[in-house]
């Protein structure tokens, strides 16, 4: 079918959401980024305008959709009146219709978080990576993930588990030239509270933390999650079963060999040290940063 009839919607059309229903039957082509464009609420529905920001784009849904479905979703979005409808490019270059409002018509109005109404783009680098977990933990999860490195940002086992001082689970904490790898999951804000209340945010666990991660050519805002400081601590050791989800994610999600490969080597590693008095961080030539570049 030709490019004109592909559709980007980033609002109320987006799965989930209020006016689905208006794309009964359109095939959903996926998730995807459209560049120049900020996202703003106007109360019931948000409203794209474009940006100066050359690293500004928001979060879409992308569906193909016939020419009778198009005329229909026209009397929607009002246009030519309430939005301008264009042809622009996605960030994996495929060309989509998209509806656009004025700057004049967004002035006063907030900013959407993440430029992803309805949704929050987290970064996981845990055992939220593995798959049957999450969708355990966050219903609305549809399955999908961007593969993401997070730069100066250190990995490890350095958040005290509550039932077992000697036991860790996984965190990260600033550190100039380390890197990690992870993958960005897209949750509903129900989905988001659900996580939130598992990481134990509430209780001084684990706290919100906004990164910018790269995803290939990309460079996007995300929200991760970062040990409180005083939960964090040295020579902790990962459970099997914690370890093993940590490493099935991983490798479900085609995450860089080198930085697989280092994940391997560091959660065993941890639990021969844990003995003996090893730090959390272990050897100087440990450093995640080379494992994960190479691999890419």
């Amino acid at each position: 079918m030709a490019d004109g009839l592909r559709v980007a919607v980033y609002g109320t059309l987006k799965r989930g959401e209020c006016n689905h229903h208006w794309l009964a039957g359109a095939p959903f082509l996926g998730r995807t980024r459209v560049p120049g464009l900020e996202l703003y609420n106007l109360g019931d529905y948000p409203m794209a305008v474009p940006s100066p920001d050359p690293r500004a784009r928001i979060h879409a849904e992308l569906y193909r959709v016939d020419a009778a479905g198009l005329a229909r979703l026209d009397v929607l979005e009002d246009y030519p009146h309430l939005y301008d409808r264009r042809r622009l490019r996605s960030a994996d270059g495929r060309l989509a219709w998209i509806y656009l409002g004025r700057a004049d018509q967004v002035r006063g109005c907030r900013r959407v978080p993440f430029n992803d109404w309805g949704a929050t783009p987290v970064f996981s680098y845990g055992s939220n990576l593995d798959p049957s977990q999450l969708r355990q933990r966050c219903a609305g999860w549809d399955g999908s993930g961007l593969v993401a490195r997070l730069e100066h940002w250190r990995w490890g086992i350095n958040k005290r588990a509550l039932h077992d001082p000697l036991e860790g689970y996984a965190g990260i904490c600033p550190h100039p030239g380390a890197s990690c790898w992870g993958l960005v999951h897209h949750l509903s804000h129900r989905d988001r509270a659900v996580l939130d209340l598992i990481e134990g945010v509430a209780i001084g666990q684990y706290r919100h933390h906004s990164v910018e991660v790269v995803c290939g050519v990309e460079r996007l805002p995300v929200l991760t999650y970062v040990p409180q400081p005083g939960v964090v601590a040295a020579g902790l050791r990962p459970s099997p079963g914690y370890a093993g989800r940590i490493l099935r994610g991983a490798e479900h999600h085609g995450l860089p060999e080198g930085w697989r490969f280092w994940l391997r080597r560091q959660l065993r590693q941890r639990r021969e040290q844990a003995g003996s008095g090893g730090g959390i961080l272990g050897r100087s030539g440990d450093d995640p940063h080379g494992a994960g570049d190479s691999g890419r």
